[in-house]
């Protein structure tokens, strides 16, 4: 490696350094707590999916690595917007870079081929430092409740979404217990949810994908 090349290597680690050290403070001194409401309008797409790749790729001209989220395109169900490129690619700062070192942001959200979820893109093409609006706010994971033979909708970090309080703009979102949920993809940050976190409610009781399909119908 040239001079050269290790000095603008070490400037941009160190300022990765920088970026890592911000974002893994509280989350409540980085990122704005969001209503659904506000999770919503903010939007450009509002997309229901499943994750077909999850790959790592290095930006040559950024020098940094990221992650690329795909969508499925056949099951993609666009609810808001227009997907520019097909199929729907999530690109996240964050991942393995040449060297072999692994870049990991706290309170970035982590994905599994096979996940189905309800994604929120401030972009159309997804592409952003974290293209979700309001990072893990973004983001609402889909789980199957074997028991009713249903599909229910969880928070980023697994637990179930009991509902959302409040008038049409101005919704929060309750959540219930731990228990039960399924679980996120490992090392996701279980970040503060954007509302009242409500433990009386059991998983048995989370909100269904149906549900949460008209619920964002309302606040459009």
């Amino acid at each position: 490696m040239s001079p050269a090349t290790l000095a603008r290597r070490s400037t941009w680690i160190a300022c990765l350094s920088a970026l890592v050290l911000d974002v893994s403070v509280p989350h409540a001194t980085t990122v704005e707590r969001m209503t659904f409401s506000e999770v919503v309008r903010a939007a450009a797409v509002v997309a229901v999916g499943t994750v077909s790749t999850v790959d790592a790729v290095w930006d040559p001209d950024q020098e940094r690595p990221f992650t690329e989220v795909t969508f499925e395109d056949a099951a993609l169900e666009v609810l808001k917007g227009k997907v520019v490129q097909r199929p729907l690619t999530l690109r996240f700062l964050g991942g393995k870079t040449p060297d072999g070192l692994v870049l990991r942001i706290s309170g970035m959200p982590r994905f599994e081929v096979g996940q189905k979820a309800v994604v929120f893109s401030s972009s159309p093409n997804g592409a952003a430092i974290c293209p979700l609006v309001g990072w893990w706010q973004g983001l609402y994971r889909i789980v199957h409740d074997a028991k009713r033979d249903v599909l229910t909708v969880a928070d980023h970090a697994g637990r179930p979404v009991a509902g959302f309080d409040g008038v049409v703009g101005e919704r929060v979102v309750r959540l219930s217990a731990r228990a039960g949920a399924a679980k996120a993809p490992k090392g996701d940050t279980a970040a503060p949810a954007d509302g009242a976190l409500t433990l009386a409610a059991p998983a048995s009781r989370a909100l269904t994908l149906a549900a949460f399909r008209e619920l964002i119908g309302s606040e459009l």
